[in-house]
């Protein structure tokens, strides 16, 4: 048993905590129900098995907070009832708690294909975007957006209920530049100093002779031999 959601138990005191104050009821195998049923040990209130929402009710329950009290049990449920704003600027705590995060809304690029079309297939329903948040993942400002985008593209319930991928392809990003890139001449890419006129090599002044010491300092003359001393 395990999960956001899911009301399993799992390791975070906070949850050990929540879990401690309910008792499990023996589910019907003819019930039908999918999650299982608690019963607050304080005030007997039965609901569904589910940590965010036992703990909530564990934070307004007079007869477990009473009792926490007279018995000296100091807990994250009790810190939080008392001092709600002290509670959760202790960020230890938060991570304690193990409250997990809020789903990540994604943006309609990052649907595949068949969920924009199954998407768009539940709206045309007049499903309620709460649902097909709820089945397909997607914000529902996306879902609006989307048959908005479908009938742009041609989409007409009246004519045709067929729904094709091209309705649900991402639209064009504006950002990007409009028409043929611009061709590059080959000179376009060269250095203009390179591009002009070469320039004659620099001159050096002649060496003195005299000042240079014995030898042949003609390079210029071939070398014939070479004479080992």
């Amino acid at each position: 048993m395990g999960g956001p959601g899911s009301g399993g138990y799992k390791n975070s005191p906070g949850d050990t905590e929540t879990h401690s104050a309910w008792d499990i009821i023996a589910q019907d195998p003819e019930s039908g129900q999918k999650l299982a049923q608690v019963r607050c040990k304080y005030c007997a209130r039965e609901m569904a098995q589910h940590t965010s929402r036992q703990r909530a009710h564990l934070l307004t329950c007079e007869q477990y907070l009473d009792t926490m009290k007279e018995t000296g049990i100091e807990n994250s449920i009790t810190r939080q009832a008392t001092d709600p704003a002290g509670f959760f600027k202790n960020s230890k705590v938060l991570q304690a708690f193990g409250e997990p995060k809020p789903p990540k809304i994604l943006r309609m690029g990052e649907h595949s294909t068949a969920v924009r079309i199954q998407a768009l297939a539940l709206a045309e329903a007049h499903i309620s975007t709460e649902r097909i948040q709820e089945v397909t993942g997607m914000d529902p400002k996306i879902v609006v957006g989307l048959r908005k985008l479908a009938r742009e593209r041609g989409y007409d319930p009246n004519v045709s209920m067929v729904l094709k991928e091209e309705y649900v392809w991402d639209p064009p990003n504006s950002n990007k530049p409009r028409g043929r890139p611009k061709k590059r001449r080959p000179e376009d890419d060269l250095d203009p100093e390179l591009s002009q006129s070469p320039r004659a090599p620099p001159s050096f002044p002649d060496a003195d002779a005299a000042s240079l010491p014995p030898g042949n300092w003609n390079f210029m003359t071939p070398v014939t031999g070479y004479t080992v001393s």
